[in-house]
């Protein structure tokens, strides 16, 4: 699912968004099993029947909720690939390490991520979506990188759970944001995509 489909109105697009932020912060504080269509209703200010035409029910928000993830690693992608114009592909991302670690380790952030793939061990088709946005955000990156060539993906990977493990640390150390030299994560990312 994607948030806007063709023919949405900037309204539609709007109130959609609304109610995934919503979902998002529900789903933060009480996982995705105990937040309600009321609860999220309350939050989002909107009624339940209004949600349902957009999403058809909670797996639909589930669904938006990850594709929402998705979009912002896009955003992310194509900021990387802006600044890439004015110097090379591993130079560019290594300079917005930082940004892209703090989102990362922010604690709503986190704390959403470890939802989404609590959620996906339990559910066959978020585990699917999960997979896809992973496979299409790689495939840019692998792009941007040289190619899918073994050496590329690999790198890719590495690079993809030491992001991911910064979430479960956020977590697990609530510190460890402040205790992370952001210019050693800069020279560690720098040398697995250079190294030769």
């Amino acid at each position: 699912m994607t948030i806007k489909k063709s023919g949405d109105s900037a309204v539609a697009v709007r109130r959609k968004e609304q109610v995934l932020a919503a979902a998002a912060e529900c789903v933060r504080m009480d996982g995705f099993h105990r937040t309600s269509m009321s609860q999220i209703s309350a939050a989002a200010g909107m009624s339940s029947g209004h949600i349902h035409h957009f999403f058809g029910g909670k797996e639909g928000i589930i669904e938006g909720v990850v594709a929402r993830e998705h979009s912002e690693l896009g955003d992310f992608l194509e900021e990387v690939r802006n600044a890439a114009g004015h110097s090379d592909a591993i130079s560019a991302f290594t300079e917005l390490v930082p940004k892209c670690a703090e989102r990362y380790m922010a604690p709503g952030h986190a704390a959403l991520a470890i939802e989404i793939l609590a959620e996906a061990s339990r559910n066959q088709k978020v585990a699917s979506l999960i997979y896809k946005n992973d496979d299409s955000v790689s495939e840019s990156f692998h792009e941007l990188f040289g190619g899918p060539t073994p050496e590329v993906q690999s790198r890719c990977e590495i690079i993809a759970a030491l992001f991911e493990g910064l979430s479960a640390r956020a977590i697990r150390n609530p510190e460890s944001a402040e205790r992370i030299d952001m210019k050693m994560l800069q020279r560690v990312i720098y040398r697995i995509l250079k190294e030769e």
